[in-house]
């Protein structure tokens, strides 16, 4: 079979995805902003190149405390009303069509990652008397499942490994803003690499729901930044080549029918990121020089511990904007953010950190492409 062929083979099976959510509610970022209807554009189609995933490497140090997110930091995020629209409800969360669970993938190479916690961005409406609770999940990646003969979902969300019930009216939702909040594993689970899952589980009957709407805050839709697929070439002789389509599940949904179902192929082409972010620590290498999250590879700061000053060395695979934040261990921020446009390759940033205390605190690089990634560095005075 030609590459032609498998691609037309696959836009045929777009074409008959199933159409679910059409309408988009636009705009609130941390702090909610005014809203505006428009229609949902279907994207029904396979991409002529993909974005490559960069190969991962040594982290800055074991033991450090690291926030993975697929958004990238110039993105409004948003709610996705279902249809009809706003009462069938939402498409990451409570809606009319009873959907149980929301998951967005994670993958870190070779490095081997332990989950500690969530940062979560929910919205929508709670009831204050309500008895309700959530469960924030990590589940490992599935076999891969067939779509058709030469077609094949890389892997859904299977066996859960931590998960942590919170009740709706600690979400972070409120009548002005909704927040996001951060939500740590009492015992979190043994250190992994490869893929996993993180995302909510919520049991409700929509006709009961008594004010309790809630559901994930999302990136803009068609602002994914994970690859889409790759091809599989399978050779059994000199001249006999066949090619299987290997669709990255990035996201996906847990219907009423207790099936997990792809959300850029299955569910509308909804091609965004959801607002779960797994809280993890690094653990022993298995590669070498940095840690890597796609286009992005950070090799920490350095003098560590520090006092006065230190400097923060990463390299970009492209030409891209980057957001340098510091926080201290609560999450509040302690200094300036530094956003500005760089070239790939080698960057060497000084920061002054003479007006902080001694502690420990949490430092992150994030990207226009979706790229995150963050270390822990101590001051001594």
């Amino acid at each position: 079979m030609t590459i032609n062929n498998t691609l037309n083979v696959f836009l045929r099976f777009l074409q008959l995805s199933i159409m679910k959510y059409f309408i988009l509610l636009t705009a609130f970022a941390i702090v909610t902003t005014s809203s505006a209807w428009g229609q949902r554009t279907k994207h029904g189609h396979i991409p002529t190149n993909t974005r490559g995933t960069a190969t991962a490497a040594k982290p800055t140090a074991t033991g450090d405390t690291t926030t993975l997110t697929n958004i990238a930091i110039t993105d409004t995020t948003r709610l996705l009303y279902t249809h009809p629209a706003p009462a069938g409800g939402y498409a990451t969360g409570t809606n009319s069509y009873n959907d149980k669970g929301f998951a967005e993938k994670y993958r870190f190479g070779t490095n081997a990652i332990k989950v500690i916690g969530f940062a979560t961005q929910f919205s929508g409406a709670v009831n204050p008397a309500s008895t309700k609770s959530v469960m924030l999940k990590v589940w490992n990646q599935g076999s891969e499942s067939m779509i058709t003969a030469r077609n094949y979902y890389q892997g859904f969300p299977s066996t859960v490994t931590d998960s942590l019930s919170v009740p709706v009216t600690q979400l972070g939702i409120g009548t002005t803003k909704d927040t996001i909040k951060r939500f740590m594993l009492a015992a979190p689970s043994a250190f992994r690499t490869g893929n996993f899952f993180v995302g909510y589980t919520f049991n409700y009957n929509f006709a009961e729901l008594n004010g309790d709407t809630v559901a994930l805050s999302t990136s803009a839709d068609g602002n994914r930044s994970s690859t889409d697929y790759t091809l599989r070439y399978n050779t059994s002789g000199s001249d006999t080549i066949s090619i299987d389509t290997i669709i990255n599940v990035q996201n996906a949904t847990l219907w009423s029918d207790n099936i997990w179902h792809d959300n850029y192929t299955d569910n509308d082409s909804l091609y965004n990121n959801l607002a779960i972010f797994p809280i993890v620590i690094l653990g022993d290498p298995t590669g070498v020089e940095g840690v890597t999250h796609r286009q992005l590879t950070l090799f920490g700061i350095y003098p560590n511990p520090t006092s006065a000053s230190c400097n923060l060395r990463f390299s970009l695979a492209s030409d891209v904007s980057v957001c340098i934040a510091v926080t201290d261990i609560a999450g509040q921020i302690v200094l300036p953010s530094i956003t500005t446009t760089l070239s790939a390759g080698m960057q060497i940033v000084p920061m002054n950190t003479y007006t902080l205390p001694s502690g420990d605190y949490i430092y992150t690089v994030s990207t226009t492409a979706g790229d995150r990634i963050g270390g822990k560095f101590t001051i001594i005075k």
